[in-house]
This record gives structure tokens, C-alpha cells and sequence, in this order.
């Protein structure tokens, strides 16, 4: 666990070791959600990471569980 601070601006800084962890760089987006009182923050899956996913045994029952958390994070969003 990491503890962050809020800037002036609502703005925080993700520790580098997890920045790398899970292969964030600049210009990447964030999905954020609340439970409770609680702040999730999910990378957004970049379509050029999926290339050649198809081949992949096992990666449709994987692309369809992004395409369903997708689906319920844009919901009603245009």
C-alpha cells in the first residue's frame, strides 16, 4: 500500500514501482471508480495491446470480460 498527496489542483502522483508494475506512461487514461468510500483506479486497455490477442488460447472468455466491464463502465455515457 502507498500513501499519496492531493495537490492543490485534485491531482496525485501513481509511485513509479507501480507505474511500471502495471506499464503506465504519460498520456495513459484511468478508469476511476468509487465503492464506498473507497477510490479504484483501472488502466483503460489500449487496443494495440490486444493485437494478435485472438491467437491466444483462451482469450475470447478474456476480450469478452473487458468488452462486458467496458460496457458496464460507459453505460449510459455518450
Amino acid at each position: 500500500m502507498e500513501i499519496v498527496k492531493l495537490s492543490s489542483k485534485g491531482q496525485i502522483v501513481i509511485p513509479a514501482k507501480i507505474r511500471k508494475k502495471l506499464k503506465l506512461s504519460k498520456g495513459d487514461k484511468l478508469l476511476l471508480e468509487m465503492k464506498g468510500d473507497a477510490i479504484i483506479l483501472r488502466p483503460v486497455v489500449k487496443l494495440s495491446k490486444l493485437r494478435g490477442v485472438d491467437k491466444i488460447e483462451g482469450a475470447s472468455e478474456e476480450i469478452e470480460k473487458i468488452r462486458e466491464e467496458w460496457d458496464k463502465e460507459f453505460e449510459g455515457r455518450s
